[in-house]
């Protein structure tokens, strides 16, 4: 068996599929199928469901805090809303905040931003990416607090901070 990955991440077995076979649709021998999450065993005491954010279970809603604006990139003119507590920053769809054609920042996990409703701040947290993001182009290396119109460098992209929650507004 010759496993090979795709650029989509797929594992397949090169030497019985020329190309990707999850990709390309290609009628193959062996049922692929379809991927399903593993899940863990139901637990009786636990409830199974997504965790919720303080706001959200506070107001009912999930509300946008913030912005960022693509200014540098790829994806430039492109804006991404953020939400109240975590926003976890990558290429893959599944991030709260989702660069797509940037391949110098990580798919999962790159940096973090997260908005405190308690004291109505915004702070910027590297994570997982290979390269350290930048602020107003200083190297980020622990968390740091962000200000309206910050710069934040991700790779090949610079974002534009705008809060819309601070002092003098806040959801209720």
């Amino acid at each position: 068996m010759q496993m090979q990955k795709c650029p989509n991440g797929h594992f397949y077995d090169a030497a019985l599929h020329p190309q990707c076979p999850y990709c390309s649709g290609m009628s193959t021998n062996v049922d692929i199928g379809i991927t399903m999450p593993v899940r863990p065993q139901e637990n009786p005491g636990r409830e199974d469901g997504v965790t919720v954010a303080v706001i959200k279970k506070k107001l009912g809603i999930d509300p946008v805090v913030g912005w960022l604006v693509c200014v540098e990139g790829p994806q430039k003119g492109q804006d991404y809303r953020l939400h109240g507590d975590n926003n976890y920053i990558g290429r893959d769809p599944g991030m709260d905040v989702c660069i797509q054609g940037d391949d110098t920042i990580s798919r999962e996990r790159h940096a973090l931003v997260t908005y405190d409703f308690e004291t109505k701040t915004f702070y910027l947290t590297p994570k997982d990416g290979r390269s350290n993001p930048r602020v107003n182009g200083k190297p980020v290396m622990t968390t740091v607090e962000l200000q309206a119109y910050d710069k934040i460098q991700l790779g090949q992209t610079v974002l534009l901070f705008l809060p819309l929650c601070s002092e003098r507004f806040e959801w209720q």
